[in-house]
């Protein structure tokens, strides 16, 4: 996937260097084959029904591959069938049944993750989880605002019920999915923390003065951690009239003073927002529901909040995926408790099931007839509970809200601010809004300028003035009957565009490099629609990755993508 790529231990073999597909008999590239042993089971599946006498050992070739996701994306139901199957989430084929991860959702540029950049979280509070810590810990520092004068606060170990929003924020914007290995992570996995617990002792909902006490610290901290971006899941009391608030006035220095603020637009579906997310120079993000899908004719919009905030400015300023989101559940409480319990149940053998449902522990939680039924019903009964409280992994459940849309994009932001340290809040304001794409079919005002387009976002911060890639156009780029392809790594050590229109050969188009910026042009080719790709060569591996700028692109079999050229004209 964009985020996420294949890799070969191997680096790029030589142009003789060639073997056959096993399955069409083609000539190939060694390494090409080698990639598509990493190809997902319902891909292989489909390719093992075809050739039953296929080793999938012995790879496939790019055009094979390609042919089986196509083949199998005509089986897809054009509704999820969730419900069904007992899916936590909508799924739309027996054999997909993955919730997508973060940054496979929305094709996060794979080069970025934040690196160099501190993020500001201020939230309920917080728990050092293993996606934050290990192998290494990212966290800055934890600051207790929730009395008069912030104090640092270091040991946060336990888990009281008031941490699990912002450990599921933290984690959706930049949790490395240690206890999943890496499946679901967030997008900004190199970046630094700091958590400023948000609140007040007395218990009570978080109020206005508590942000703006817990705001207050950061923008007056601002240099001691180097802060770039503050994401404020959080709402204060009263819906904006126009007129500027104290909390929002702070927004507005806390972005004259080149931090990011990124604020929840709120979930009500209502007409109406609330300080922070209503000051003017927030980037306040509403909510996408994708339905686990990239399918942008499944794409709909979720309740969140619009309307006009400070200064009569509309809001929000974009929105991002809001529902079927993984995060990390809340160690030691009764959610993460039973969902580990389910888990072990759920994938239990059927002998090793019949023991565990003898215990007291079970017989505690299922009636009397549920344990004195068939193995089936009782698997039944599990899913139908895991359903019911969204558990997708013994450490994960999938979480709403516009409280997580508000983290991808901050994500998205340190990618940015990664790319071209030199961006100041209001630009990267302008970016997101100009490369935002609005969602067809669906009123204006609740989706602002549209859906957040993170590789565009990403690509256009290159190209802003400080950028590598200045002035550049965005790859693919079409002019005076050429196609010119750009990529970035400042660490590749050689880069070659693969594709249908020069028979996935990996030689016949290599880019040149000019201070980490990769580029080539090549002759248009004829009318259509051609599937391609980067094979990227590293130390200590090789990468075959889709073009990160290019938002057009389908599965390509192993948890990633083909992006596709069209050529109209």
């Amino acid at each position: 996937m964009l985020a996420s790529t294949a890799t070969v231990s191997s680096n790029l073999t030589s142009s003789a260097d060639y073997a056959f597909c096993p399955l069409c008999g083609r000539r190939a590239d060694a390494v090409l084959l080698e990639l598509a042993r990493q190809l997902e089971p319902h891909i292989s599946a489909h390719l093992r029904a075809k050739h039953p006498a296929w080793n999938q050992a012995r790879g496939a070739c790019p055009r094979c591959v390609l042919e089986a996701v196509v083949a199998t994306r005509q089986h897809h139901h054009a509704d999820s069938i969730q419900s069904e199957t007992l899916s936590p989430f909508p799924i739309y084929s027996r054999d997909e049944t993955a919730l997508l991860p973060t940054p496979y959702r929305v094709r996060a540029y794979p080069q970025f993750t934040g690196r160099g950049i501190v993020m500001a979280f201020l939230d309920s509070g917080f728990y050092p989880h293993p996606d934050l810590t290990s192998p290494y810990n990212r966290i800055l520092a934890h600051i207790d605002a929730t009395v008069r004068e912030p104090f640092e606060r270091p040991n946060f170990r336990r888990p009281v019920l008031t941490s699990w929003h912002g450990l599921m924020t933290t984690s959706v914007a930049a949790g490395n999915g240690f206890l999943s290995d890496g499946q679901y992570r967030g997008i900004a996995t190199g970046a630094q923390l700091v958590l400023v617990k948000t609140g007040n002792r007395r218990g009570y909902r978080i109020r206005e003065d508590d942000i703006y006490r817990a705001l207050n610290w950061v923008i007056y901290n601002q240099h001691r951690y180097n802060i770039r971006v503050v994401n404020l899941s959080v709402g204060g009391d009263f819906p904006s009239n126009g007129a500027l608030t104290p909390l929002e006035e702070l927004v507005q220095e806390a972005s004259a003073r080149g931090i990011v603020v990124v604020c929840a637009a709120g979930n009500d579906g209502v007409e109406q927002l609330v300080p922070p997310a209503s000051a003017p120079s927030a980037i306040t993000v509403g909510g996408l529901d994708d339905r686990n899908s990239l399918e942008r004719n499944r794409f709909r919009l979720y309740h969140s909040n619009y309307g006009h905030g400070g200064l009569l400015k509309a809001k929000p300023d974009l929105i991002a995926p809001a529902i079927w989101i993984a995060a990390p559940m809340l160690p030691h409480t009764w959610v993460y408790n039973e969902g580990q319990y389910l888990h072990k149940l759920l994938y239990a053998s059927d002998e090793e099931l019949t023991r565990l449902l003898r215990t007291r522990k079970a017989q505690n939680k299922f009636k009397k007839e549920t344990l004195d039924s068939p193995l089936a019903h009782v698997r039944r009964v599990i899913r139908e509970r895991m359903v019911e409280q969204k558990y997708i992994h013994a450490h994960y459940q999938h979480v709403d809200g516009t409280s997580m849309a508000a983290p991808i994009v901050s994500s998205v932001v340190a990618q940015m601010l990664e790319a071209n340290p030199t961006l100041v809040p209001a630009q990267i304001e302008k970016i997101l809004c100009d490369t935002a794409r609005p969602l067809e079919h669906s009123p204006r005002a609740p989706q602002g300028h549209g859906v957040l387009d993170a590789p565009r976002a990403v690509g256009a911060a290159l190209r802003a003035p400080g950028g590598a890639m200045h002035g550049q156009p965005l790859s693919p780029h079409l002019h005076d009957g050429l196609v010119t392809f750009r990529y970035y790594d400042a660490d590749a050590k050689r880069v070659t565009v693969i594709g249908e229109w020069n028979g996935w050969r990996p030689n016949a188009h290599r880019l040149r490099e000019s201070a980490g910026v990769w580029s080539i042009s090549i002759p248009r080719p004829g009318r259509g629609v051609y599937a391609y790709k980067f094979l990227v060569e590293r130390e200590p591996r090789t990468l075959w990755v889709g073009d990160p700028e290019n938002s057009n692109g389908i599965p390509d079999g192993a948890g990633g993508l083909y992006s596709q050229l069209e050529i109209t004209v």
